[in-house]
């Protein structure tokens, strides 16, 4: 969902991936992490009625800006790009 087209798009995100694939070899150990949010996330602002996306609200005593949806388990925008070579990842930190 970060990537174009995602929930979070940063523009031009994408343009990551070959870096990443060309250094991918140097390294002995690779991992990797994934944004992995269940549908509820109290993050989400479509989960405090009344509250809209980017708003900044107290959560259990601390600030949270409400994001839309992303990452959500188990969907394509939690998936990695399709182009990273994925093989190379020994560990994922969710």
């Amino acid at each position: 969902d970060f990537m174009p087209g995602g929930a979070l798009e940063v523009k031009e995100g994408d343009r990551i991936i070959p870096v990443i694939n060309k250094i991918l070899p140097q390294f002995e150990l690779v991992v990797a992490t994934q944004d992995w949010h269940p549908e509820n996330h109290k993050s989400f602002a479509v989960n405090h009625s009344g509250k809209n996306e980017f708003e900044v609200i107290e959560l259990n005593g601390l600030e949270q800006k409400l994001w839309p949806p992303h990452c959500v388990q188990e969907t394509k925008g939690a998936d990695f790009h399709p182009d990273l070579r994925s093989k190379p990842i020994e560990a994922i930190f969710r």
